[in-house]
């Protein structure tokens, strides 16, 4: 992740603001973008004579849930269209307050036999929510990645991440593009970070996600990114689309804009400062759950 120049030469209290600003009225945004489908088509021409890459791993798909049963069994769709099918997906709900959440979950995990349901013993937020769920996934997955219940993966997203990286340990930030509630609007494109591909060592040299609400998925980017530096890992990106995001009201990536990105900066300079076996999580907070799977 790189640092930006107006870090460095313009203030915080007139630079944020601006910043946020600039978002708001949607140039910010627009000019994310432009910068990352160039990006995208640099990537393209780059890898376009690659050798072919199959590739056998065993994908664990982590899906914390949380009132969202509408959209639900379309996401679950998405993830039975994959054209790799090495997978296991993970639905772990968060004690959803919708009556019917137990018997929605145990219904999508009857659909196939490698979808596993389970429930937090109480409301923990999506970060823990997925970190508990690998304790409860197959023992035997190689890669990690992650899917919300509100959005839907492309057939080819595992097919794809698991190309980019070709067997190496790291990680690939996936293309993800943002819509409109109801798929009908482009609102942006950019390369993720929760829905990234994770080879297994590479996750468990970050070893999961931070408790914390919000963030937590940019600030493990940062941390595989500062782990990277000793090239037993890589970060990676990819260039084909892997899902199609709702933009919903309310959504935690539009709130407290501010205090997030400070916050992140900040970490990213605590970062830069720990000795490498400091950025593991040796003990990933987690929470109680029980099996609901059909």
């Amino acid at each position: 992740m790189r640092v930006s120049l107006f870090n460095k030469i313009m203030p915080d209290a007139i630079r944020i603001p601006l910043a946020l600003f600039f978002r708001k009225l949607g140039i910010s945004t627009k000019i994310q973008t432009a910068l990352h489908l160039v990006e995208v088509r640099r990537l393209t021409r780059k890898h376009r004579n690659d050798p072919p890459f199959t590739s056998s791993a065993k994908v664990l798909i982590i899906c914390a849930h949380y009132n969202h049963l509408q959209y639900l069994p379309g996401c679950i769709d998405s993830i039975l269209a994959s054209t790799h099918k090495s997978w296991q997906l993970l639905l772990v709900d968060d004690q959803s307050t919708t009556p019917l959440a137990l018997a929605t979950i145990r219904e999508q995990s009857a659909r196939d036999p490698r979808i596993k349901a389970i429930q937090l013993a109480k409301n923990s937020g999506a970060y823990i929510a997925r970190n508990t769920a690998i304790s409860a996934a197959d023992p035997d997955w190689t890669h990690i990645t992650f899917v919300d219940p509100d959005d839907e993966a492309t057939p080819t997203m595992l097919e794809h991440l698991l190309y980019v990286l070709r067997g190496r340990e790291g990680t690939v930030r996936p293309v993800l593009e943002r819509w409109s509630a109801n798929f009908t609007k482009l609102k942006s494109i950019y390369h993720g970070h929760c829905q990234s591909l994770h080879s297994r060592l590479a996750w468990e040299r970050a070893g999961g996600f931070l408790p914390i609400l919000r963030c937590g998925d940019a600030e493990l980017t940062l941390r595989m990114s500062h782990l990277a530096q000793d090239g037993k890992t890589a970060i990676y990106k990819g260039w084909h689309t892997a899902q199609r995001m709702r933009l919903l009201p309310g959504s935690s990536s539009h709130q407290d804009l501010t205090a997030r990105k400070l916050w992140l900066e900040s970490r990213d300079t605590e970062l830069s400062t720990l000795p490498s076996s400091n950025l593991c999580l040796s003990t990933p907070t987690t929470c109680d759950w029980k099996d609901c799977s059909e």
